[in-house]
């Protein structure tokens, strides 16, 4: 029986293209180019890689401009349409940056940490005994300042490079791996946010990586 690995996560899991001017139809790399595509690849027939990842998506807080991006109110239900699968991976937390969310670095990993407690939380949606959980800390932000982004999210360059601290200690505290996406990945320079198609290689392969370490 194939194992079964579930990516909850955001733009940068649904594939956008950092080439997109928030003006043409947007764009979004083909299913192979995706990191969570190259896994699959890279993982082989005994794995089957389901993704469901929303542009601006956050991990707890409710955007009023783009509604309906709140991960604590979709993981659940989320997981339980993907039911059952062998790990979950959590990988969101760019979108926390927004300017207009002014949180802290530990507030965003907190916020994680929550997401990781109500998966947890659905122990029937996992197969085997108990609960595996990947949580991924988000490469920090390129330079902002000369992209179409620069008004969403200019500013919190800094706090971006903070993330991996809070996202460890987050992880070791509730017991579930950990993978900081930034010491194998870097935002596009184009908008400092998504990934160009070889980051999303170089990824893909190093999470590949992990999984296998944690379900063989």
């Amino acid at each position: 029986m194939k194992k079964t690995v579930f990516i909850f996560g955001d733009s940068n899991s649904w594939g956008w293209n950092p080439n997109n001017d928030l003006v043409k139809p947007i764009e979004r790399w083909d299913d192979d180019v995706r990191w969570g595509g190259v896994m699959q690849r890279e993982l082989g027939d005994g794995y089957k890689v389901l993704v469901d990842g929303l542009n601006g998506r956050t991990t707890v807080w409710n955007d009023p401009i783009e509604e309906y991006r709140c991960g604590k109110d979709q993981i659940v239900s989320s997981m339980d349409a993907a039911a059952p699968f062998d790990l979950l991976i959590i990988f969101v937390g760019t979108n926390d940056l927004k300017v207009r969310y002014s949180v802290s670095p530990q507030d965003i990993a907190n916020g994680a940490a929550l997401l990781v407690r109500r998966a947890l939380g659905q122990v029937g949606d996992f197969t085997g005994c108990a609960p595996k959980i990947l949580l991924v800390c988000p490469p920090p932000l390129g330079a902002m300042a000369k992209t179409v982004f620069k008004e969403m999210f200019g500013g919190n360059e800094e706090k971006s490079r903070r993330l991996p601290e809070f996202f460890k200690a987050a992880a070791e505290a509730n017991g579930v791996a950990y993978f900081d996406a930034g010491t194998v990945a870097k935002s596009s320079e184009k908008d400092g946010l998504h990934l160009e198609a070889d980051q999303h290689a170089l990824l893909g392969k190093a999470i590949a990586k992990e999984v296998k370490k944690i379900i063989g």
